[in-house]
């Protein structure tokens, strides 16, 4: 039968020190490492654990945002959440208010200098012995065994339930998101779905989703099969309205024209031929013709004085201000016809439009106005200036009624509309041009919906589940009622007795646990000048390691908060030889507690029923103990992992390989010489190194020294590596003026064109990382 997959522990982190954003997941497994250089925000991490620990023993934690949120924090807030299916331990701090810290499931234990320095150091390495909580113990009497088999059964009937609808859920996540609706497997939302957050997330069955997972699928292909060529829409240009005249419309049809003397007869002639006498006229005028204009004949007598009265009543204001008004008129009807026109071009653009729309889910809905209400207004307005101008030519002696719309005011209506369309174009054709963020958005709101449909399509099952967890907290309270009923046993035995079974095996009887007066002694004797100036700083370290692990009974009241207990390491081998950092690596590797509470670290107890290993996390920036961890199996390799930084952003990558000090080495210099990276005091002996690396292993016939491997470089390949990278506070030696960024960072560059030229695939792996 398939099992599902334990999750993954999930660590979140926002605004801590350096740490200003980290989403990252370990692995499935109880024990994990995290390699992180120096400054990356390792510490960081350790301390708001430390204040999930802290808290948990009722201790204060106040000032614990003025210590641990980042300066560059926008709002003051900072947070850390560690999570498995659910939240394990959470930490919320904002500035000027009082810390909350939550760890409903676990009892945290943070091993760091802090807690060095506050249970031993302070104390001058004299452990406390003000350890007053008593441990509920078994008791067969109060049939505290037949609690734990209810446990037992409940926890496995809902794990198989909870298994089979993982499997369901698995198998239908792959086939609906990743076969048919073509989601990446890295996509996150694809990576974080997962039947864990169901349960809780839809404390009832939800609601059919707006639109379908068979809706999504549709708008997918859709997607597909956008034309290859295809014509998209083009924007409309609106009417003008500068170039009407409105104002002076108005002006003509208020202005009072005296009528022509000319007869009336003339002037219905004119009316009818405005044209044609106008023309004529002007000839006349222009060329003083003994012809007619109109007819060629010889003008006599009786022409002259017709003719005349043309030429004055084209010389009157009437002709003049009719004159005006005709193109006045004109423009109107030219603005009709542009009308006219912009309809035919908002139509084309509207087909174009909506055949495009269909194959982009985000503009479906998007409708592109007609605008026929707003021309329709706009050429009624038109009209009534036409027939006013109409009636004025008519009696251009009298003031006419001027329409109440404003023309201009009806064609800036229609342009608006126009504009309103032509932004509506171009969010068309940008979603066009992006498809891949339309495909994006599909297959995230796919995820989404895959869920909802999942959780009604078998909502039987989860609601069994839920069900079961209910019968399973039941059972696990009436065992806390009998765990609390047990026979009691004293905390500060317990501790003793470990403190001495570690002191053994780390000293061999070179420094002993006096129990009766809880001291440390050398030997069978006192230590007259006292632990604190007798012990060096490895053995000062190795001694806390151990009373640390013996200090876990001080932080459970009965045997079921065992498994409670997680443990969290920051560089436990601080200041340590080599001898003592096998036996912290061998002690983390064997270490194991058993139902009973009884702390080993003999390998051959560990059966992962009674007697199991604690969960725990590493951190180390030592790559010594990194390599020593993995390679001794502390953790499994799919356990290690790497914190790394990008201007504020961590995240937490799988680090298979072991830490090299040669590629950390190579990296800083490569940093240094073309990503900006500020060298720092360790530069000139990391160089030094990386050069001595290569002349070893590369021209070995020319590097006795690496003076001489310096000097080769030089006479044949043209290389200047400064002298003062060799001669460097790290072998003795003193400067009297520290050397300058600029020339470590020349240094640095130096030192990358000799492994470009010696050793090019080292470069390849330092940047593949």
């Amino acid at each position: 039968m398939n099992t599902a997959p334990k999750p993954k522990i999930k660590i979140s982190a926002r605004h801590l020190g350096p740490v200003l954003s980290l989403d990252g997941e370990l692995s499935e497994k109880g024990q994990n490492l995290i390699f992180a250089r120096n400054g990356t925000g390792k510490s960081f991490l350790s301390r708001g654990f430390r204040c999930l620990d802290q808290s948990g023993d009722g201790k204060d934690i106040t000032n614990a945002a003025h210590n641990l949120v980042s300066d560059e924090s926008p709002d003051d807030k900072g947070n850390l959440t560690v999570s498995r299916r659910g939240t394990l331990g959470e930490l919320s701090l904002q500035k000027n208010a009082t810390p909350i810290a939550q760890s409903p499931d676990k009892i945290f234990h943070v091993f760091s200098e802090d807690f060095v320095h506050e249970e031993l150091r302070e104390k001058e390495f004299n452990p406390d012995s003000n350890i007053e909580n008593q441990i509920a113990v078994d008791s067969e009497e109060i049939k505290l065994k037949e609690a734990q088999e209810a446990v037992t059964a409940a926890e496995k009937e809902k794990k198989e339930a909870l298994n089979a609808l993982q499997n369901k859920f698995e198998t239908a996540k792959v086939l609906e998101l990743h076969q048919k609706a073509k989601v990446n497997r890295q996509l996150r939302n694809y990576r974080d779905l997962s039947l864990e957050d169901v349960p809780p997330k839809y404390p009832d069955k939800p609601d059919a989703p707006e639109q379908s997972f068979a809706g999504i699928l549709k708008d997918l292909d859709s997607l597909k099969s956008i034309p290859a060529e295809r014509t998209n829409p083009k924007p409309v240009v609106a009417i003008d309205i500068n170039n009407i005249g409105f104002e002076a419309i108005k002006e003509s049809l208020n202005e009072i024209t005296s009528p022509s003397t000319v007869s009336e007869t003339i002037k219905q002639e004119i009316k009818a031929h405005h044209a044609f006498f106008e023309t004529g006229t002007k000839l006349i005028t222009e060329h003083n013709a003994d012809t007619c204009p109109y007819c060629k004949q010889d003008i006599d007598s009786s022409a002259v004085s017709t003719i005349e009265s043309y030429i004055k009543y084209f010389q009157d204001e009437e002709a003049r201000h009719k004159y005006e008004l005709r193109q006045y008129k004109e423009k109107l009807e030219y603005k009709e016809k542009e009308i006219s026109e912009l309809l035919r071009h908002i139509a084309r653009q509207r087909t174009q439009f909506d055949a495009l729309k269909q194959h982009i889910p985000s503009q479906k809905a998007e409708q592109l106005a007609n605008c026929e209400t707003e021309a329709k207004q706009a050429c009624a307005v038109i009209t009534s200036f036409k027939e006013a101008i109409e009636e004025k030519a008519n009696a251009i002696d009298q003031a006419v009624n001027q329409p109440s719309d404003s023309i201009n005011e009806s064609i800036q209506n229609l342009a608006k509309v126009v504009e309103r369309n032509n932004a509506k174009v171009e969010a068309l054709r940008a979603a066009l041009e992006r498809t891949d963020s339309e495909r994006l958005s599909l297959q995230r709101r796919a995820c989404a919906i895959f869920a909802s449909e999942f959780s009604r399509d078998h909502w039987g099952e989860i609601e069994n589940i839920a069900k079961l967890q209910t019968a399973l907290k039941t059972r696990s309270d009436e065992l806390a009622v009998q765990e609390k009923a047990n026979p009691k046993k004293d905390a500060k035995e317990r501790v003793a007795k470990t403190f001495e079974l570690l002191l053994r095996e780390f000293f061999a009887g070179k420094y002993v646990f006096d129990r009766d007066n809880f001291i440390l002694n050398r030997g069978g004797k006192e230590m007259t000048r006292g632990p604190h100036r007798t012990l060096s700083d490895g053995e000062k370290t190795a001694i806390a390691f151990c009373y640390f692990i013996a200090c876990i009974h001080r932080k459970v009241k009965s045997n079921g908060d065992y498994k409670k207990l997680f443990l969290i390491f920051d560089d436990p081998v601080t200041s340590m030889s080599y001898d003592f950092i096998f036996n912290i690596a061998q002690t983390l590797k064997n270490l194991s507690i058993s139902n009973q509470g009884e702390i080993s670290i003999d390998p051959s107890r560990i059966d992962g029923n009674k007697c199991t290993r604690p969960e725990l996390i590493i951190l180390t920036h030592n790559s010594y103990f990194f390599n020593i961890s993995i390679t001794n199996g502390i953790v499994q390799k799919e356990s290690a992992f790497s914190l790394d930084a990008d201007s504020g952003t961590h995240e937490l990558s799988r680090l298979n390989n072991y830490v090299a000090p040669f590629q950390q080495q190579l990296k800083d210099i490569f940093e240094i010489a073309e990503k900006g990276k500020k060298p720092d005091h360790q530069t000139g002996n990391t160089i030094r190194s990386v050069l001595e690396a290569i002349g070893r292993f590369c021209r070995p016939d020319k590097s006795n020294s690496l003076t001489d491997f310096i000097n080769f470089l030089a006479k044949h390949d043209g290389f200047n590596i400064r002298s003062i990278m060799i001669n460097n506070l790290s072998h003795g030696t003193y400067y009297e003026e520290t050397p300058t960024p600029d020339d470590l960072k020349l240094a640095c560059q130096e030192t990358v064109r000799v492994v470009k030229k010696f050793a090019p695939g080292q470069l390849e792996i330092i940047q593949s990382d």
